[in-house]
């Protein structure tokens, strides 16, 4: 099922499009009549080429820099390594790199300017929470929140690596009463229908501002 037909027929809190995932956004974005977005969490930009190759006017955003409690996996390149690659990756494209914190980026965007987001940033509880918090903000009513890593990985605070998105997701949408959300893939799929290991979460941003 593409994304546009899953919204359309599917009513509910994280509602599983069949046979979707985040490879169907960039077209799906260009189809809703989008033109600007920005991705939060970029590593080397490979994600954020595809929606520069769908035609997309892009932000990608990432510190490609330590920072107090964020522990590196040991097996990641070098910061200013990916930085590099990603400057190489976006040059050809119609994309501002902004090389901040998600939270100092988030002040260079005016509330409503956005088409869409899609955060794949520290995936941590109050990081998460405070992403989507804040980007959902900079996105216009009509357009797309989004993100990466629906799942949670180690459920203590400090564990190394934590994911919490699927908390964060689970209470921004319950704080702000959206009743439709959806997953892309499902959790459990039958043989031949595809979906990404970690899988994407969206919903579109209604006009009461949510």
């Amino acid at each position: 099922m593409n994304i546009a037909d899953g919204i359309k027929q599917l009513r509910g809190r994280g509602r599983e499009i069949p046979d979707a995932s985040r490879d169907d956004l960039p077209q799906f974005f260009v189809d809703m009549g989008y033109k600007v977005g920005a991705e939060i969490g970029v590593l080397r930009g490979a994600y954020t080429e595809q929606f520069c190759k769908a035609g997309l006017k892009m932000f990608a955003i990432d510190p490609w820099a330590p920072y107090a409690d964020y522990r590196r996996h040991s097996k990641e390149e070098p910061y200013d390594v990916c930085y590099e690659k990603t400057v190489q990756h976006l040059a050809p494209y119609d994309c501002t790199i902004i090389r901040k914190t998600s939270m100092e980026a988030v002040w260079d965007f005016l509330p409503d300017s956005l088409d869409f987001v899609y955060i794949d940033g520290n995936h941590r509880l109050h990081y998460a929470l405070y992403d989507i918090w804040e980007w959902a903000i900079r996105v216009r009513p009509g357009g797309v929140v989004s993100g990466h890593d629906y799942e949670v990985v180690g459920k203590h605070p400090q564990s190394f690596q934590a994911c919490h998105v699927l908390y964060a997701v689970e209470m921004y949408t319950r704080t702000w009463g959206i009743k439709d959300w959806y997953i892309l893939g499902r959790r459990f799929p039958p043989e031949g229908e595809h979906r990404d290991k970690h899988r994407s979460w969206l919903w579109i941003k209604s006009q009461g501002g949510q």
